[in-house]
């Protein structure tokens, strides 16, 4: 946006529009809502910035009291005459404030602007654009020969590539079009050829007219070119059932090693349950039966690949393969104990529980429960075989655990209803004593009472000084409990 400061104005303007900071017409005129005194908007910003004070009568002023003024002094402004700022290059032009910004954008031909053309970074007056358009080396021009738009500075390349330009063969100096350049090489009798037996061996090259007139009849691998046609093919076909093969290999090498992997895993999953081959047959005494191959790789392997694989003899096993399926390597022999200490330590901790328990739970009319030893794992057999005995034998020690259960509920109950009958009669034995007790108390406070009475009335004569009697002794009291109410417990004999 142009300085609206630097203006020339046809006329002096009204000096009632006259900004007193700038001293210039007003720009984007602001009135004060405080002391209603206008200024240009940038101006009167600025000079809150610096002091909050109207820089004409010095009262507060802040930025929340300007506001934009009447619009009649806005029209004033923008409708005053000024020159054209380019007036000293050349230009003329007079017209109102508000239209100066247009004209200098569109109108005025003594604006620098940028040159039209792609690729063109010159700088030029409006006014001279349409003469340098005519010598600018960028511009577009039209090819006299083939009518392409090319430009101006590439016009030089452009002829010497042109296809209406007839041009000379470099092989028998014949005048061509170079359009058709291109096609009468691959035709010219003079081009230096090959033979087309050169991939069998053939070392022959020379001018084409020569390569059917002379040396064909005479090339030795003429006669041999069904031959390699059929080994061309056949070669081909190996090569893509090689290629196929490959792939199959990697594909089987990749699901052996994942069966390495789950076989492993099963292993160490089984484990003292799992037996290799030999150990089955040694045990078993029944050799091991092999399985024939998959039929459904004869018909992936050429009719040639598998008479040479029948003839060749197997190839060893990989001895990395006995590494990872180890079958006599049994990994999870540390987490099981021999069955003689397994045996043991079973009986041990059986007896000290039985046994515990007993001695709690037993009384003189009780015998003791007779002690069964616990078997080890029998691991000679299956893993399917296991167990079902682990189940049978966790059945039988549920129903054990039930039984004592009853038992031990048959012989709390008795030795409750013992209990509450010995109870039953320590409450009658003590209750009868400590009637006895009452009764001895009362007998005793009746004697003392009536001792002291009878001193009392036998004592005659005159009547003696008061003296202070000595504190009567306390008489006891025993207090009498009522018995509780006998409740009698289920099973108690009265």
């Amino acid at each position: 946006m142009m300085a609206m400061t630097s203006l020339n104005y046809v006329e002096p303007p009204n000096s009632n529009l006259i900004c007193c900071i700038c001293h210039a017409p007003f720009t984007n005129p602001t009135t004060t809502r405080s002391c209603m005194h206008t200024f240009c908007r940038d101006c009167v910003v600025e000079a809150v910035r610096h002091s909050p004070h109207c820089p004409i009568d010095r009262s507060p002023l802040a930025m929340e009291d300007l506001a934009p003024a009447n619009p009649i002094v806005k029209h004033l402004v923008d409708e005053l005459i000024v020159e054209c700022p380019l007036r000293t290059a050349g230009c003329p032009r007079t017209c109102q404030r508000q239209l100066l910004e247009g004209h200098m954008k569109d109108a005025c031909q003594y604006v620098t602007v940028p040159c039209s053309e792609d690729g063109c970074c010159q700088m030029l007056l409006r006014k001279d654009r349409g003469k340098h358009a005519d010598v600018c080396i960028h511009r577009t021009t039209e090819c006299d020969g083939c009518g392409a738009s090319v430009k101006y500075s590439d016009l030089t390349v452009h002829y010497s590539e042109c296809s209406s330009k007839t041009a000379t063969c470099s092989f028998c100096a014949a005048e061509i079009l170079r359009s058709k350049l291109q096609d009468h090489v691959a035709t010219c009798p003079e081009v230096v050829v090959p033979c087309p037996h050169a991939g069998n061996g053939c070392s022959w090259a020379g001018p084409r007219h020569e390569l059917s007139e002379f040396h064909i009849p005479s090339c030795a691998y003429e006669s041999l070119k069904g031959f390699f046609a059929i080994y061309g093919s056949r070669v081909s076909s190996h090569s893509a059932e090689n290629t196929a093969l490959k792939q199959r290999v990697q594909a089987l090498e990749g699901i052996v090693h994942f069966m390495q992997r789950e076989m492993q895993s099963f292993k160490t999953i089984l484990g003292p349950w799992y037996h290799s081959e030999v150990q089955r047959t040694s045990r078993t005494g029944v050799p091991h039966v092999h399985v024939p191959e998959d039929s459904s790789l004869q018909g992936f392997v050429g009719p040639s690949l598998a008479r040479t694989a029948a003839q060749r003899p197997p190839a060893p096993t990989p001895p990395d393969l006995f590494d990872i399926i180890d079958a006599d390597q049994d990994t999870a022999t540390p987490f099981f104990l021999p069955p003689e200490a397994l045996f043991d330590s079973r009986i041990h901790t059986h007896s000290r529980t039985a046994g515990g328990l007993l001695d709690i739970q037993s009384h003189p009319g009780q015998r003791s429960l007779p002690l069964t030893p616990v078997a080890p794992l029998n691991l000679n057999t299956t893993l399917e075989g296991s167990l079902v005995g682990l189940r049978d034998s966790i059945t039988g020690v549920a129903a054990s655990v039930d039984s004592l259960t009853r038992r031990n509920d048959i012989a709390l109950t008795n030795e409750n209803m013992r209990i509450n009958e010995e109870l039953g009669s320590l409450k009658y034995a003590v209750h009868g004593i400590r009637l006895q007790l009452h009764r001895l108390m009362m007998d005793r406070n009746a004697q003392v009472t009536g001792r002291l009475g009878e001193t009392g009335s036998a004592t005659t004569g005159p009547v003696p000084i008061p003296v202070p009697a000595p504190p009567a002794q306390p008489v006891l009291h025993p207090p009498i409990m009522t018995p509780p109410p006998f409740i009698p417990a289920p099973g108690t004999k009265l």
